[in-house]
């Protein structure tokens, strides 16, 4: 990739994620956040969680195959986490819940999957995994799994 990526008119990690240090709930706006309008309105004393933080279509280091500008967030409804150990998590917007079901973004996944990681859409509350196959499977997470707190694992 010869070009570094720049969020421009992206603030879905605004939206999306659970954000401890401002009490921000999953999947709603952050209150310091104008999308489309200039961004964070607190962007130099952003918390550590929204600095620290790049999604996989941003910072592409951590893949095997460069992802296309289809997967810019405001375009494919989706942020795609830094890996997690073997499981890439993708929080897809809960105003279009099937976003990663079409394609080209479901063929991806699955072959994400079929080279041995695990697949993950966070949509709302819910956890689905993804097989190579195609076949899904719910995948439980706690409350503060979905937060981004370690805590727990999956059920069997």
């Amino acid at each position: 990739m010869g070009t570094q990526r720049q969020c421009g008119t992206c603030s879905l990690c605004c939206k999306l994620p659970y954000v401890k240090e401002l009490n921000k709930p999953m999947d709603t706006w952050c209150p310091h956040c104008r999308p489309g309008h200039g961004g964070c309105t607190i962007y130099s004393d952003r918390p550590a969680q929204c600095r620290d933080f790049a999604c996989l279509w941003l910072d592409q280091r951590q893949l095997a195959q460069p992802l296309g500008d289809e997967w810019f967030p405001p375009r494919c409804k989706m942020v795609l986490q830094p890996w997690a150990q073997d499981t890439l998590i993708v929080v897809v917007d809960p105003a279009f819940p099937n976003a990663w079901r079409q394609e080209p973004y479901f063929s991806t996944l699955r072959s994400v999957a079929a080279q041995g990681k695990r697949v993950q859409m966070r949509i709302g509350r819910r956890f689905i995994g993804l097989h190579p196959d195609g076949s899904e499977e719910e995948v439980w997470r706690s409350q503060a799994q979905m937060e981004g707190r370690e805590e727990g694992g999956n059920r069997a």
